[in-house]
């Protein structure tokens, strides 16, 4: 049988958001995990600031070339970066790392008409895009300071965007956060910012992580595989990361 994309994306949304009494307006994808079944974990990296911290965990990455992370850029950040270090998002999405929408200026969408959320997306794509020198597949958006809102639901649903939060938050000193790294679950989604203290974080942790056979994965592995975990999709061709909605043929 085949599963259709919106009976999917009904399926992704029912276990991530609140409860109906604490978000009765949002309806779309929002992830705070993924499947617990499988020893993978995502880690993403807002806002991008800091081109000398894009730099060293770039150079970080580049030794453990098995991890994929997620980044999520402000769109202001994405010129200024690139005209410092020309090639930069593109050798990272070519390192099979993965990008996301997290606003052009960095501001509370919830604050923001749906309209003008619209408009904002559409200028983070653009210069996204100019940047990697092509379209891009966004598909996920990290809400600046995690505030779920129905102009969110807007965006998500008229862009076709699932909403990315995490289960640990990566800030604080590095000892603390590898600790609570090391006590994570299958799934998790870790929240780390391009600075000093997450970077530290990341050079603590990353040893242990491929020690003890931990996966980092981007977030649409993560999604994928709660789709396919949602929909008992066996045998089917997932190719994960190629899309977020996945049919089944008999």
């Amino acid at each position: 049988m085949k599963i259709g994309a919106a009976a999917l994306f009904g399926l992704s949304a029912g276990r991530f958001i609140p409860s109906v009494e604490e978000t009765p307006y949002f309806s779309s994808p929002l992830l705070w995990h993924g499947s617990r079944k499988f020893r993978r974990m995502a880690f993403t990296y807002d806002d991008c600031y800091l081109l000398n911290k894009m730099q060293a965990l770039e150079k970080l990455l580049d030794e453990y070339p098995e991890f994929k992370v997620t980044f999520f850029p402000v769109g202001q950040k994405i010129p200024h970066l690139e005209e410092q270090d020309r090639g930069i998002w593109k050798r990272l999405v070519e390192k099979g790392h993965e990008i996301g929408y997290h606003t052009y200026d960095h501001v509370n969408l919830g604050v923001m008409s749906p309209a003008a959320a619209l408009m904002d997306y559409d200028k983070w794509r653009d210069a996204l895009n100019q940047a990697l020198g092509m379209e891009y597949e966004t598909r996920f958006v990290r809400p600046p300071y995690d505030i779920i809102s129905h102009t969110l639901d807007v965006l998500c649903r008229e862009r076709g965007l699932v909403a990315a939060l995490f289960s640990i938050g990566g800030g604080g000193e590095p000892d603390v956060v590898a600790r609570a790294i090391q006590k994570g679950r299958g799934g998790d989604i870790v929240q780390m910012h391009i600075r000093t203290q997450d970077y530290n974080s990341s050079v603590q942790v990353f040893p242990w992580l491929r020690e003890n056979r931990w996966e980092l994965a981007t977030m649409s592995r993560l999604y994928d595989d709660y789709l396919r975990e949602t929909a008992g999709m066996e045998g089917c061709e997932n190719n994960p990361g190629i899309s977020l909605t996945k049919t089944c043929a008999e």
